[in-house]
């Protein structure tokens, strides 16, 4: 048993790069390392008044490793990367939720405009404890999407705790197939423009274009924008440059940078994407519900001065994500490297900083803080976007 468990740690730490050849030291610390993961696999295997196959505690080894790297990062086993690519092909229904699995708790990110679980009322930074009356722990990202993912119809029993609450809430989601992302535009009073991202697609740069080209295009135009990124945590790297180009033209949106040659990246829009070339003042509004794609296009905005940020500190959850497959049809779902700002400023983990902060609403108002509200103008920190905005702050775009 000790010998067939010591191969397949072998196995494992070369995987992971644990056996390296950097010198006598460093081999002699990684067979340590081996000898006691090796030593506790052992006692586990013939211990534990739970049996499992060696194959089932390999793996267990493998995804605790991946867990500890980052919220994104995740093992698949064979079964779990077949029902990946699935998923990465076809549309599947869903709860409309973004998910992290951070610090023991499954978290919502974000909550997708009018999708089930927002008709549902879940909100951004709900830790979500049980599903079917099933306890949620020592799951990775990835498990926890799969959960709220399935045919249509499927019925979800969420117990959800909420900051701010003593009890945990009761919650139940329907699973419904979402259809694509439209950008949301609201002429507001004194010639103002409103313009609500609900999240990224592969279609939102060119529904955004046509947006901003009809205002551009009004008669009269408008006197600044108001561009809402308020929980909104779903989009790829090359989604968000694309978008970021509407208003940044040839420039530089985003750098990545990575431990492996070839991660450090830096990735630029084109002139011939750029819509909004004429001045026009401009104030994004964010979050802690705002990430991915969504951190991306703000960065960028707000280095190139382009735009004032107004509101909370970003999720800081952009990353260089990479599916490696392995032998035996599992794969590792890693982040490879991390997203900064042009200028050079970190977002993974760190998120951005507002240029403004947004106002808070008193103490004991138990109404959401961030979610974006049905008509733009009741909403306390659009108020506060068109108040800067009249004031001058906010730079031409």
């Amino acid at each position: 048993m000790k010998k067939r468990l010591g191969q397949g740690l072998l196995v494992i730490l070369i995987v992971s790069g644990g056996l390296t050849a950097t010198g006598a030291s460093d081999t002699s610390s990684d067979y340590e390392a081996l000898r006691l993961l090796t030593e506790a696999l052992n006692e586990v295997a013939t211990k534990a008044v739970t049996q499992k196959k060696d194959q089932e505690l390999f793996h267990g080894a493998l995804r605790g490793m991946m867990s500890s790297l980052d919220p994104d990062s995740s093992y698949l086993t064979p079964e779990e990367y077949a029902s990946y690519q699935r998923g990465q092909q076809g549309s599947t229904a869903e709860a409309g939720i973004e998910l992290v699995f951070k610090d023991h708790l499954l978290t919502a990110v974000s909550v997708l405009d009018g999708g089930p679980a927002d008709r549902a009322g879940m909100r951004a930074g709900d830790h979500i404890l049980k599903v079917d009356g099933h306890l949620i722990r020592n799951i990775t990202t990835q498990e926890g999407e799969r959960l709220f993912r399935g045919s249509a119809g499927k019925i979800l029993k969420l117990e959800v705790l909420r900051n701010g609450l003593v009890k945990p809430l009761d919650l139940s989601v329907t699973l419904e197939t979402l259809g694509p992302p439209l950008p949301k535009v609201k002429m507001l009073k004194d010639g103002y423009a409103y313009l609500r991202l609900p999240y990224f697609s592969n279609d939102l740069p060119r529904q955004l274009a046509q947006e901003l080209s009809s205002l551009s295009k009004g008669a009269p135009p408008p006197k600044g924008l108001i561009l809402d990124l308020r929980n909104n945590a779903r989009g790829s790297l090359d989604q968000a440059v694309r978008t970021a180009a509407l208003f940044v033209g040839k420039q530089k949106v985003v750098t990545t940078r990575g431990r492996k040659s070839g991660t450090d990246q830096s990735y630029q829009g084109s002139d011939s994407e750029q819509v909004l070339k004429a001045p026009l003042p401009l104030v994004v509004l964010v979050d802690q519900g705002t990430a991915r794609a969504a951190e991306i296009l703000a960065g960028s905005l707000q280095h190139y001065r382009r735009a004032v940020l107004l509101g909370d500190k970003t999720f800081g959850l952009c990353g260089l994500t990479q599916v490696m497959p392995l032998q035996d049809g599992s794969a590792l779902l890693m982040t490879v490297a991390y997203c900064y700002t042009p200028g050079g400023q970190k977002i993974s983990n760190d998120g951005l900083k507002p240029d403004i902060e947004a106002q808070k609403p008193p103490e004991d108002d138990t109404k959401p803080l961030t979610s974006p509200v049905p008509n733009p103008e009741n909403d306390p920190w659009v108020k506060q976007a068109v108040e800067v905005l009249k004031s001058g702050r906010a730079p031409s775009s």
